[in-house]
């Protein structure tokens, strides 16, 4: 199977520095998975003008828990980056291939970059194909390769904007780069800043729901209708704060922890269940055994008595 994602974006910067900054963009905060970058071969054609470019790139990332084990050993991956820069006719052609894992997952990524209405357009076009496994397998691997890439691709767009702003010689980050200076670069700090203190909100919120649907192994009509609490839940964060927080979650590709689950998942497990389930068939035939004892004892009381013993002794 294969699954193919194509998306355009307009910068609005000059083509000469979005060239400059998509060689320069690594390494940048927005990329903390990038580990190292060289340049293999680099060569001019004097007769169209094109420079050629090739670099080897060595990326890390997070396998998903549903990855079958010995998939893959390493979560670490070379890609192969060609581009292609033509200054006469204003255009850059990028090509990303991964070069291992490919039985795996064979993503290959194209972007074109031109010059349009006084400012820079980049279309990409992503194609993702697995061969392993069955093929419900292949399609989730393909599935999940696509969300990443959608993830990611916001982040790469905040390191190629801050790439900009450090080139520009007017640019107040890159005067205080030049002074070494300690940086707060927006958005990055501020919203990391943010986005834990939408965190602690909702794991706030989440308790307090706890504490409503899930007091003990009933639900408790009295916990529930308490205004207090139903006030504490609505305090604790709001519908637009908790749309700012999947929007963060998104744009900086960071997981949540495991207590930030969503409501319907907060029921009892299949463990809990098949345990009360257990307990419940225990009480079930303890009380049809007394219950059989206490028939058999009061069938004995009641036999009719022969010499001052019972008939069935």
């Amino acid at each position: 199977m294969v699954l193919f994602y194509s998306e355009q974006s307009s910068i609005p910067h000059s083509f000469q520095i979005v060239c400059q900054a998509y060689t320069l963009r690594y390494p940048n905060p927005f990329s903390p998975h990038v580990i190292t970058c060289d340049a293999v071969e680099r060569s001019l054609d004097a007769s169209t003008g094109v420079l050629s470019s090739t670099r080897l790139v060595l990326k890390r990332g997070t396998l998903p828990k549903w990855v079958p084990r010995g998939m893959i050993e390493k979560a670490e991956t070379w890609v192969l980056e060609e581009s292609y820069l033509n200054l006469i006719d204003g255009t850059l052609t990028l090509r990303n291939r991964n070069i291992d894992h490919r039985f795996v997952m064979d993503v290959i990524e194209k972007s074109f970059i031109q010059i349009e209405h006084g400012g820079t357009t980049v279309t990409t076009h992503v194609k993702v194909t697995s061969s392993w496994g069955f093929q419900i397998l292949r399609r989730r691997i393909e599935n999940y390769g696509i969300g990443r890439f959608q993830r990611q691709s916001k982040n790469s767009r905040h390191g190629l904007e801050m790439t900009i702003l450090i080139l520009q010689p007017s640019s107040p980050l890159r005067q205080r780069l030049l002074k070494g200076e300690k940086i707060n670069y927006p958005p990055a700090m501020p919203l990391r800043a943010r986005l834990h203190e939408l965190r602690r909100k909702a794991e706030k919120k989440r308790q307090l729901l706890s504490e409503i649907f899930l007091g003990g192994t009933r639900a408790k009509p009295e916990v529930s209708l308490n205004p207090d609490l139903t006030e504490s839940v609505e305090d604790s964060l709001s519908a637009e704060e908790e749309a700012e927080l999947m929007q963060l979650e998104e744009e900086f590709n960071l997981e949540s922890p495991e207590n930030l689950k969503p409501i319907e998942t907060l029921t009892s497990s299949r463990k809990s269940c098949g345990s009360r389930w257990f307990w419940w068939w225990r009480w079930h035939s303890d009380s049809k055994n007394s219950f059989k004892e206490s028939n058999q004892e009061d069938s004995y009381n009641n036999l009719p008595q022969v010499d001052g013993k019972k008939k069935g002794t």
